[in-house]
């Protein structure tokens, strides 16, 4: 079931009932540790990212599991980080001829979404501990992954958002550093972070400026919305609209129908982040004034993000 904006309304609006009042175990953030798997292959099998190479068609699918609940839980950033940098061992530095792959899509398991943002969980209980050093920790891996993820790993590949379900927040902000966006047409897209006084923190500013100017940016943000599929497809944020269950076949499609301008692809990538570049330094500046206004909020604007916390537990993977 998708989120409009009524619902998202509806979810923070005032309630004496705390039964459901959603707690964190556990808000710290573990140090991503390297490791080695046993091949030196792409796939990879984690608690929380499932990677799984389709030699015919060349795509290498990044499966989320989402296990907990439908958003970017310290686990699962950790796993997706120790897969970015796997993939780099394996393929960076000339260390191979050729990649095994020419796509690096990113899918969901959980029903519903695709990922519904920040762990917002895992906020409210940093955020109520003061914990500026926790909440400066998960935001900065969350700018290594996502960065890396725009830069391609500096492998020529291209990253694709396979979007089944809703992405929102930070799933938005994450959707919107891949080189294609192929979404199915039940998808929902908004930032609700107004709705709490805070704004998407990790580069979801620096994104949709380069994509569709200042002016546009700023309502996407400031308006609390929550968009359609089709809405997105029309502002040039999805590239191609589907059908639903037809996203991934879609992909597989197109892989083969571009095989052979793949080299031109990648060359008008390049030529995309020379133009109009998204830096690193920019992300790690707006991060820090994130942590800054996020440890200001009140216990007004922490029971109305507990409230979208529960609706990511609801849409967490069977």
């Amino acid at each position: 079931m998708a989120v409009s904006r009524q619902d998202l309304q509806a979810l923070v609006a005032p309630s004496h009932n705390d039964n459901g009042r959603t707690e964190a175990p556990d808000a710290r953030l573990e140090r991503v540790v390297p490791f080695q798997p046993a091949r030196a292959r792409p796939d990879l099998v984690l608690p929380n990212l499932v990677a799984r190479l389709e030699p015919e068609s060349e795509i290498l699918w990044a499966e989320m599991q989402h296990g907990e609940r439908a958003c970017f839980t310290p686990p699962l950033m950790r796993d997706g980080r120790n897969f970015q940098l796997h993939l780099r061992r394996l393929y960076g530095d000339g260390r191979s001829e050729r990649l095994p792959f020419r796509y690096l899509a990113w899918t969901s398991r959980a029903k519903g979404a695709w990922s519904l943002g920040g762990d917002l969980t895992t906020f409210v209980k940093l955020i109520e501990n003061r914990d500026r050093e926790g909440l400066s920790a998960y935001a900065q891996l969350s700018i290594d992954v996502l960065y890396d993820n725009y830069r391609a790993l500096d492998l020529p590949l291209l990253t694709v958002a396979v979007i089944e379900g809703d992405a929102i927040g930070g799933g938005f902000e994450a959707m919107l550093t891949n080189d294609l966006v192929i979404a199915e047409r039940q998808a929902k897209f908004g930032f609700p972070e107004i709705l709490f006084r805070l704004f998407p923190g990790m580069g979801g500013f620096s994104f949709l400026r380069r994509k569709l100017g200042e002016a546009e940016a700023r309502r996407l943000i400031e308006d609390g919305r929550t968009r359609s599929a089709e809405e997105l497809h029309r502002l040039g944020l999805v590239d191609v609209l589907v059908e639903p269950g037809e996203a991934r076949a879609t992909l597989r499609r197109i892989a083969a129908e571009h095989k052979a301008r793949f080299r031109t692809d990648l060359t008008l990538k390049k030529v995309r982040h020379r133009v109009d570049p998204v830096t690193k330094s920019e992300l790690e500046d707006i991060v820090k004034l994130w942590v800054d206004l996020a440890l200001t909020l009140e216990a007004e604007d922490l029971r109305r993000m507990q409230a979208l916390a529960r609706h990511q537990m609801r849409k967490r993977a069977a």
